[in-house]
């Protein structure tokens, strides 16, 4: 579930990311034919369905693993707080319940736990914030490493416009599956991923 989340977090990161890139104008997308979409013409428009690409992308998947063993990693550290926090107060409530306890140091072990629950609510919010900016770090990664190839890809291929989708979904809802190049920019992205990390 947790994987699930992450790699949705991602898509939309990406596509916001794209949007901020490109604005959010709607594009008419005209039928062509199926001979001169693969021609390449300067009229020709392509898509990449992004969740596939997500999961194939060799980066994309080294990315998200390692911030899944961070968030499990702050995850088990925060409920270990979490559940030393509630045995103190258990512990706290039990003495006073049954008078093992001053009334002053009662006081001071109520003081004692409230400063408790606000350091582990600080650290909450610090484990977020740090979550969160590495997934932004995650996501600018893969984007650029995407849009970067595309750059070089199109330089050939002469496409007036690249623009992703999903399979669930999306901006294109019915195309000509010859307009489809994901499978040909994944398999070029693992081919310099690969290449990258050979010698690691």
């Amino acid at each position: 579930m947790k994987k699930l989340f992450v790699a949705a977090a991602v898509l939309m990161a990406f596509t916001a990311c794209q949007n901020r890139q490109q604005g959010t104008e709607a594009v008419t997308v005209e039928t062509e034919t199926t001979e001169t979409l693969q021609s390449g013409t300067a009229n020709a428009v392509a898509y990449v369905q992004i969740d596939s690409l997500m999961l194939d992308y060799k980066l994309a998947e080294e990315l998200r693993n390692t911030f899944q063993a961070k968030a499990n990693k702050a995850d088990r550290e925060f409920n270990a707080k979490y559940q030393k926090f509630e045995k103190d107060m258990m512990d706290a409530q039990d003495k006073i319940q049954k008078g093992l306890v001053t009334r002053a140091t009662a006081e001071q072990m109520q003081q004692q736990l409230m400063q408790q629950q606000q350091e582990l609510m600080e650290t909450r919010d610090r484990m977020m914030g740090e979550l969160a900016e590495e997934e932004q770090v995650m996501n600018n990664r893969i984007y650029f490493a995407v849009t970067d190839y595309l750059k070089e890809y199109n330089a050939d291929h002469k496409y007036a416009m690249i623009i992703s989708t999903t399979s669930a979904g999306g901006p294109v809802l019915n195309a000509d599956p010859a307009l489809d190049i994901t499978k040909e920019v994944v398999a070029e992205l693992n081919k310099r991923y690969e290449a990258e990390n050979a010698g690691k």
